[in-house]
């Protein structure tokens, strides 16, 4: 019995984690091949970074879990994850191609602009902008922006866990760590030649999101 519910428990927390962090892979899959370095401080800072913004999301879909029943709480978290994943699906699956025009561009603005909250937005779009002194290195403030984009996309996963009443130490604990690991290995692959698996790994992620959605909603 206990055993049971550990496993019900730590399951959704695992491929919500998961799931949230597989674009670090794309992203890391890029900055491995353009030779961008990401150093251990960085990774950790982006970690952070997301990890906080779980656990702040989380504690927003708590504080609508407290006022709903159950069977409520149920249906509008798991809701939320599977739109969350519908949504993904849809960006990497129709705005793919409308990205990778669009980089080229962004470089260019990029490098004629000064640092601002503007990059932010444009690291939404393609977070290879990131690195916008061109050192081939992340540094500190740009690892912060570029947590901060990826933090953006992942706050309706945090709001629907907390609906669903998931533990939020344990999942903003696994989204720290499955974060580093993602990153790290995104970087590895790039630096062997691998560069085109983040719009696989977008679509993946959202396929685990609408799965996970539609298990808590149904079982």
């Amino acid at each position: 019995m206990i055993q049971a519910v550990l496993y019900t428990s730590i399951l959704p927390i695992l491929l919500i984690a998961v799931s949230s962090n597989l674009d670090n892979i794309g992203v890391g899959t890029s900055y491995g091949f353009r030779k961008i370095h990401i150093p251990i401080t960085s990774n950790v800072l982006i970690a952070a970074v997301t990890a906080t913004g779980t656990f702040l999301s989380i504690l927003l879909g708590q504080s609508v879990y407290r006022f709903i029943n159950l069977r409520m709480d149920t249906l509008l978290g798991g809701g939320v994850i599977v739109l969350a994943g519908l949504w993904v699906i849809y960006q990497e699956k129709f705005m793919h191609c409308v990205r990778e025009r669009r980089e080229a561009d962004l470089v260019t603005k990029t490098a004629r602009s000064t640092y601002g909250v503007h990059h932010i937005a444009e690291i939404l779009n393609n977070p290879v902008v990131a690195d916008w002194d061109f050192s081939g290195h992340i540094d500190s403030k740009e690892a912060l922006a570029l947590a901060l984009g990826l933090t953006i996309n992942n706050i309706p996963n945090g709001a629907g866990a907390g609906m669903l009443g998931l533990n939020i130490y344990a999942m903003t604990a696994v989204v720290f760590v499955v974060s580093i690991i993602t990153i790290s290995f995104g970087t590895y692959l790039g630096k062997l030649g691998v560069h085109r698996v983040g719009k696989s790994a977008g679509v993946l992620a959202g396929v685990l999101l609408v799965c996970v959605g539609f298990y808590e909603i149904f079982f």
